[in-house]
């Protein structure tokens, strides 16, 4: 049983976060039982793409200057090291600093940033599927890392926190090549959870004081406020005791659900330690997570009929032209190479899509949607526990006719 502390931010004035912070750390030991004086710290927020802190798609930049200052106050030299995605060049990196808030941020604090674009190859002994997997040089050379993620759901994966946010481990142009790779839910939540045992920061904080829901996360989802920072040393049962906050059911979150059959993670909220404040006194109301369901039914239906169906209906993503600014970073960042910019605006050939939806993660003009039929997640809902339960009679009505 490991612990989870989760203490009341409401906003991100820096003496909030930082009592908050402390509060959080206190229960683990403090930031002096992680840092010893000396120490290289990585600090890994999550900077999927530009985006500026109030569009709740970011760590913020309160919380990285906080940490970074307890950091140096425990002796450590800390440096922020991160992939966004797209190509992973020097110009993208200091963009993505800047945008984020986190260039103004530092100032003062001796907090640097990293732009050495070195990547290295990492055994991982405890992998399904990644046992060798090629990660941040600057990250793996770390003597310690320090994850810094957010509370956002996700259109793809439901929802992102702790243990996804090592995804930014891998550069922006392999990530792209994991989409492709691992296009079954199943094989990509265990290909992150490979990702996050290479690299096994050994404290991570979560950014919940305004997370991001609805199904446009993790870039173009709505905020909410939930009043929240988070801690462990175990990224898998924080993200289960943030699941339990905004209502989430860890077996319908594909990383979560795979975490949970590996015995990476406890079952359920129950069989952790909680510190600081009761999950059942800051639980959020009308927090929006994206149906499972709808991730299930394009991987999890072994029926013929129900594989035909799921390939018919399933989501796509639409392109808003009157919003499309022409940029191209949805043909750039597509991993299976199906989108064309023609006089500016973009078209995909969608019976090559894999639906990673990264042209709706990347894209900064939020310009593409992800369509869904009208009852699509009951649908596919009601066809699982139909084929669940009459799947095992069809499977002896068919062997018996074949004798």
């Amino acid at each position: 049983m490991g612990k989870v502390a989760l203490e009341k931010c409401q906003d991100y004035a820096p003496e909030n976060v930082r009592a908050a912070l402390l509060r959080c750390l206190e229960p683990l030991g403090g930031m002096r039982n992680f840092v010893k004086p000396g120490m290289k710290v990585a600090l890994k927020p999550n900077l999927v793409m530009k985006l500026r802190p109030e569009a709740a798609g970011t760590t913020h930049p309160s919380m990285v200057r906080e940490v970074a200052l307890l950091v140096k106050e425990a002796g450590g030299e800390p440096i922020v090291v991160e992939s966004p995605g797209g190509p992973y060049t020097q110009p993208r990196l200091r963009a993505a600093y800047d945008e984020c808030g986190l260039t103004a941020a530092a100032q003062g604090t001796g907090l640097r940033f990293n732009f050495d674009l070195a990547e290295t190859k990492t055994d991982n002994p405890q992998a399904k599927y990644l046992r060798m997997v090629t990660v941040l040089k600057p990250l793996r050379d770390a003597e310690l890392i320090i994850n810094l993620c957010k509370l956002k759901t996700h259109g793809q994966m439901a929802y992102t926190g702790a243990v996804k946010n090592m995804f930014g481990a891998i550069a922006g142009p392999l990530k792209a090549e994991f989409h492709m790779r691992m296009a079954d839910y199943d094989r990509f939540a265990n290909a992150i959870i490979d990702i996050h045992l290479a690299v096994k920061p050994a404290l991570n904080i979560m950014d919940a004081v305004t997370g991001m829901h609805g199904r446009g996360g993790p870039t173009a989802g709505d905020p909410i406020h939930i009043g929240l920072l988070l801690a462990s040393d175990n990224a898998f049962e924080l993200d289960l005791a943030a699941l339990a906050v905004v209502g989430g059911d860890p077996h319908y979150v594909p990383v979560m659900k795979e975490a949970i059959e590996r015995k990476l993670c406890p079952p359920s909220v129950e069989n952790l330690e909680l510190c600081g404040e009761r999950i059942e006194d800051v639980k959020v109301a009308g927090f929006r997570m994206p149906q499972a369901e709808a991730l299930k039914a394009i991987t999890f239906f072994d029926h013929p009929f129900m594989r035909f169906l799921c390939e018919k209906i399933k989501p796509k993503p639409v392109f808003l032209h009157d919003k499309c600014i022409g940029c191209g970073d949805c043909a750039a960042n597509c991993p299976a190479k199906i989108i064309k910019m023609t006089d500016r605006r973009p078209e995909a050939d969608l019976s090559r899509c894999i639906r990673c939806f990264c042209c709706q993660e990347l894209c900064p003009a939020k310009a593409v949607d992800v369509s869904r039929l009208p009852g699509f997640d009951l649908a596919m809902d009601l066809g699982s526990r139909f084929f669940t339960a009459v799947g095992p009679f069809l499977g002896r009505f068919k062997r018996r006719k074949r004798r």
